[in-house]
């Protein structure tokens, strides 16, 4: 079974923050956690989320603001509400809800990422109950919870989940699934536990309200709680992107398209009709165009940013002599930078594969746009750029607690340079080609965030993987043979990320962290005022 989907997984999710592990995935897995614990109108006194001391989250959660997405999700809050920052202040102070974080020894620490949720809710007619979760966030915003209460789950999040308890409920599953698929609602699984009276229910959406009331009142039937999809839903879990040589089979099956191969299997992946999925792409491109522009228009007294002041319109309009880089770079360098900059001041951004890469794509396909690649084109571009990270989350990992930066900017500069190939003319393996250049010269690349916050080294990432993109393309499209392909570097990235020491994946203790400037920096922002 396979679920990842290229708007989902890997030029999404659509989230605030710096980092996808820890913003992305911490929103979308609160949200879920409260609204099963709310589904028959409790309300919500307290949440804490608890952290292990040995991974990942417990260093950097404030600087990275694991914090303020774990409250919003909790919270119920839209990523586009205007008072999104503002929430975990409210909450940490016991306003609408207690909210706190632990750090403590967990029983099950089998991930860098792993946390355990506790929800203390008030039944309507006035119960209190503790509802506990266990999960961990594996990377670009894609997550797990594995535990509900002590018992075994598995939500990823990529469909609306209906779970009913009641003695022989199993008995009665096919009905309960066929009342749930009214008005053309898609059935996507049936999942019966026994051991607990337990049947789940995985839906394209959640049915009406009312139908859900019907439910709770059949006989026989204890407890219903449900939970709408974290993105969008994931309607075929078939293998469809672990080979780069299937996925150009199935570009040569369609004109020997790469982009058109990515739409069509992104619309099989979702149940969705190519024009709808297309349009779903292009929205995707003008976000990422539309946060670029954004960055550009931010004001000096709102940067948050504890190392870095704003410098992407500065780049943008530079003078620069006439023999160094070109237009098109200066631009793309500009856009990473700017997108950047939106994402370290926790604006609304698009993880391409992940917020700590987040300026890659979007740069790239701006410096596109300034020169002569029409919205179109760009689209077609980024349906590239996500096939092939499709193909690198298939066989790996977009988690730098687990591979360093070489699963972030190193796959996002991949991502980037088969839709520059793609951009201006290549074909499949051209774009594949170009994507290999980049990883062959990224294994091994560490995570060593400066104070835990996604700002240095990881501008200057994004900028590398920018420049690296257009000049990886260039080079295979005048000739050059990259020789080793492309699934055996995502392969032997994800392998060498393993044999990293754990200081040097994402937990702010060494490299770039480690430097005595950077340690000076980091001690005079902990003892500034505010």
């Amino acid at each position: 079974m396979q679920e990842i989907s290229l708007l989902n997984s890997v030029i999404g999710p659509v989230m605030r923050g710096p980092s996808s592990s820890h913003c992305a995935a911490p929103y979308m897995m609160a949200k879920l956690a409260r609204e099963l614990s709310c589904s028959n109108d409790e309300v919500l006194q307290k949440a804490i989320v608890w952290f292990d001391p040995r991974g990942s989250f417990a260093p950097v959660y404030q600087a990275q603001s694991s914090d303020e997405n774990f409250a919003a999700g909790f919270a119920g809050a839209a990523l586009t509400d205007a008072d999104y920052r503002d929430i975990l202040p409210r909450v940490s102070r016991g306003e609408g809800f207690q909210f706190l974080v632990e750090i403590t020894e967990l029983e099950n620490n089998n991930h860098p990422n792993r946390v355990d949720l506790e929800l203390m809710v008030v039944t309507a007619d006035g119960t209190e109950r503790s509802d506990l979760y266990a999960g961990a966030s594996v990377g670009g915003g894609m997550f797990y919870i594995d535990a509900m209460n002590n018992e075994p789950v598995f939500l990823t999040g990529k469909t609306a989940s209906v779970f009913v308890w009641g003695e022989g409920v199993g008995d009665l599953a096919d009905d309960i699934a066929a009342r749930l698929t009214v008005n053309g609602n898609m059935l996507l699984g049936t999942a019966i536990d026994p051991k607990y009276s337990r049947c789940e229910i995985s839906l394209q959406a959640l049915p009406d309200a009312k139908v859900i009331a019907v439910l709770r009142a059949q006989d026989g039937i204890d407890a219903v709680w449900f939970a709408e999809a974290a993105q969008y839903p994931v309607c075929a879990t078939d293998d469809l992107f672990s080979t780069s040589d299937a996925v150009m089979g199935v570009a040569m099956e369609h004109g020997g398209s790469l982009a058109e191969a990515g739409l069509v299997l992104e619309a099989r992946r979702l149940g969705l009709s190519h024009a709808a999925t297309r349009d779903l792409f292009r929205e995707r491109c003008e976000l990422m165009l539309r946060v670029v522009a954004e960055g550009f228009d931010a004001k000096p007294e709102d940067n948050v940013m504890r190392f870095l002041t704003l410098r992407a319109r500065k780049v943008r309009d530079a003078n620069l002599p006439g023999g160094l880089g070109g237009a098109v770079l200066q631009d793309a360098i500009a856009g990473a930078l700017s997108a950047m900059e939106r994402d370290s001041n926790r604006g609304l951004v698009c993880a391409a594969p992940t917020a700590g890469s987040a300026g890659v794509v979007p740069g790239t396909l701006y410096g596109l746009i300034r020169h002569g690649i029409d919205l179109d084109g760009a689209t077609d571009a980024l349906q590239v750029m996500a096939l092939v990270g499709a193909v690198f989350a298939a066989r790996g990992t977009f988690a730098a607690e687990c591979g360093g930066c070489s699963v972030e900017t190193g796959a996002s500069a991949a991502m980037a340079a088969a839709g520059v190939a793609q951009a201006f003319g290549g074909d499949p393996k051209q774009c594949f080609d170009a994507a290999s250049m980049c990883l062959m010269n990224t294994l091994g690349l560490v995570c060593d965030p400066v104070g835990g916050d996604v700002e240095i080294p990881c501008h200057a990432r994004n900028v590398a993987g920018v420049s690296h993109a257009f000049s990886s393309a260039m080079a295979i499209l005048a000739g050059f043979d990259a020789v080793l392909g492309y699934d055996e570097l995502v392969d032997q990235t994800v392998k060498i990320g393993a044999m990293m020491h754990p200081d040097l994946r994402c937990t702010a203790r060494g490299g770039c962290a480690a430097t005595k400037t950077a340690l000076r920096m980091v001690e005079a922002v902990s003892h500034s005022p505010g």
